[in-house]
């Protein structure tokens, strides 16, 4: 068996042998320069064309550009233009300060913030409202008090029946009077207002009441307060003393108990006041009265006054023994002395009801 195995693998006779590699001189045989020849390999390199990137590979790459801090190359800063105007902005801590970078004006008493557009534009449009009174254009049906004069102007009369906008332009007026005279008392329901309109504007107005009685200012509230004791009179006391050497002689003076039986001191929203203690009958208290300070010295307060005394009660003129002032200010006070012709004019007490 084993001698046809390798009787099949040995070479045939007719088969001849293979011409060595090399010849006997080192030559390469005939096959060699064939292949080297024919059989060479050429590398070729061709440019593929450019993939298509989906939809969401050109989101991740946007957002990836968007958020990576790359440094900016110097071609791509841009010179300062220093022709452009340049803003700046000053912060400031604000720690619960009152008057934290705050300005008071002195005429209208705004707080407001100088530098700052928006605080320093309402405040400019405040100021002109409170010191040229507030802009009017005009109602249809105005209720005018017939004045002789009133120097270009005219007075309305406003009541409770009247409209929401009358009510309205009533209490913007009122909220720039309690800057001067206080809040919470200046204004109720059953007042009766009057406005005085210059170049479409309020100048003045004044708030009138009802009442029944009064009390007659008493002149011991000029001199030198409650007890009536002047400083001309604490001056001669004073001088009433002899002095010889170490020795001095004075002469005693006898006290007196202030009287409580002609005077009273009479309480209000604007301090307290000296009036006599007996009641005199009146018809209309003068609530508020208040001008707009560039129209002041002008009569306007005279003329609002006599408009109110032709106004107040149908049928009759009021006289001015009449009409009550309420708690006067030094100003109120200059203003009835002129009007009346007397300091003892009459006082009352207001009431704060509701509006």
């Amino acid at each position: 068996m084993q001698s046809k195995i390798s009787s099949f693998f040995k070479p045939s006779a007719s088969v001849a042998p293979k011409s060595p590699i090399f010849n006997g001189h080192g030559q390469d045989d005939e096959l060699t320069i064939w292949e080297k020849k024919e059989h060479r390999f050429f590398n070729t390199y061709t440019r593929r064309a450019q993939k298509s990137h989906s939809a969401s590979e050109t989101l991740k790459k946007s957002i990836c550009d968007n958020w990576c801090f790359k440094p900016e190359s110097k071609a791509s800063v841009r010179p300062i233009n220093n022709k452009k105007k340049r803003s700046y902005a000053q912060f400031h801590l604000d720690l619960g300060q009152s008057d934290f970078n705050l300005h008071t004006c002195s005429a209208c008493g705004i707080n407001y913030a100088p530098g700052e557009r928006d605080d320093e534009k309402a405040h400019k449009a405040f100021h002109k409202d409170y010191t040229h009174g507030i802009p009017f254009k005009g109602w249809c049906n105005e209720r005018l008090v017939p004045m002789p004069c009133t120097e270009g102007g005219r007075i309305i009369l406003v009541l409770d029946c009247d409209p929401p906008v009358y009510k309205k332009k009533v209490e913007e007026v009122v909220k720039m009077m309690e800057i001067e005279l206080g809040s919470g008392w200046t204004f109720h329901k059953s007042c009766k207002v009057y406005l005085f309109i210059s170049s479409r504007r309020i100048a003045g107005c004044l708030i009138a009441e009802p009442i029944k009685q009064a009390f007659k200012l008493s002149s011991r509230s000029e001199d030198g307060g409650f007890h009536g004791t002047s400083i001309k009179k604490i001056e001669s006391q004073k001088s009433a003393t002899l002095q010889f050497g170490v020795i001095g002689l004075k002469r005693e003076v006898n006290k007196k108990a202030p009287s409580f039986a002609c005077s009273v001191a009479l309480d209000g929203n604007l301090g307290a006041i000296i009036c006599e203690r007996e009641a005199v009958p009146a018809v209309c208290g003068i609530r508020a009265i208040w001008v707009t300070p560039s129209n002041r010295r002008k009569h306007i307060a005279s003329q609002l006054l006599d408009a109110m005394r032709k106004s107040f009660c149908m049928g009759f003129v009021l006289e001015r023994s009449q009409l009550a002032f309420s708690q006067p200010t030094s100003a109120g006070k200059k203003l009835a002395f002129r009007y009346f012709g007397t300091r003892s004019f009459l006082v009352y007490k207001t009431n704060n009801l509701d509006s």
